[in-house]
């Protein structure tokens, strides 16, 4: 186990190379096993999390995520991505775990304005994982041997307790900005306007001062700091973003019923 543990004091150490995290990062955690590893952290977060039934929603969700997933398959081209939207109108957040697994709360699909904004959000999200920055930071955390130790069902307790931080986890500065220059990139390629990613950082950020209970995942992972939004703008000059789609009529269309059944809820609330 030497050779691990070296790999992985390399990895904690060499925080401002990307390249060389992730190369160190595939040794550390192969494709095949962080899919493992995602399957298993996907089925603990679903027996947890509540899967929203609407299966129209659910395949418009999977309609926009398929040509940032077909640009991101050029830079990781081993991953199967596998995106659901889970049913709880107060989270606003969203999340990716090893192995290609993304989850959406549909707190964010609430408010959210358009298409290009969630297109934004996923495209954030498969960054991540084309950077392996969940992995690397579970094998960091943790150890890679308890890591393999869970894609063979040696540790089912350690399983619980690694999944359930997955929704809040904070990566590092680096990992962040990396995972912008994917969502931007991935974004342009499939013709949708990259701002969207920045409109949503820039609700958020007004958002920020309210600091409910509902938006602490999302803050804790998701910092909209006035300089990640400085940084998306120059990204959009480095691609040449200009235009790209909103779809907005399309997104109120697809996701019409998840607001006339959440407008239901709050206007039945406290009834007897």
């Amino acid at each position: 186990m030497n050779y691990f543990l070296t790999l992985l004091i390399l990895t904690s150490t060499l925080t401002s190379c990307t390249n060389v995290r992730r190369q160190l990062g595939q040794a550390l955690i192969t494709d095949e096993a962080e899919m493992k590893l995602g399957t298993k952290f996907a089925a603990e977060i679903e027996s947890k999390e509540k899967i929203h039934p609407d299966q129209h929603l659910q395949a418009y969700i999977q309609r926009v995520a398929a040509p940032l997933i077909k640009s991101a398959l050029q830079d990781r081209p081993n991953i199967e991505y596998k995106i659901k939207v889970i049913d709880d109108p107060k989270q606003i957040n969203a999340f990716a775990v090893p192995g290609g697994f993304l989850y959406l709360y549909s707190g964010l699909l609430l408010i959210a304005e358009d298409e290009a904004e969630i297109a934004g959000i996923l495209a954030h999200e498969i960054g991540h994982i084309v950077g392996r920055h969940s992995a690397n930071q579970l094998a960091a955390q943790f150890g890679i041997e308890l890591l393999i130790g869970i894609t063979l069902d040696e540790d089912p307790l350690q399983l619980g307790q690694i999944a359930s931080q997955l929704s809040g986890a904070r990566f590092s500065r680096d990992d962040e900005n990396e995972a912008d220059r994917y969502g931007v990139k991935y974004t342009v390629a499939a013709d949708y306007d990259p701002r969207g990613l920045i409109n949503f950082f820039a609700k958020l950020k007004q958002m920020e001062n309210s600091r409910s209970s509902d938006l602490e995942k999302l803050f804790a992972s998701h910092p909209p700091t006035g300089e990640r939004i400085k940084h998306i703008e120059k990204l959009m000059l480095k691609y040449r973003a200009e235009g790209g789609e909103r779809h907005r009529k399309r997104f109120l269309q697809a996701t019409a019923g998840l607001r006339r059944a959440h407008s239901s809820a709050n206007s039945g609330y406290g009834r007897k």
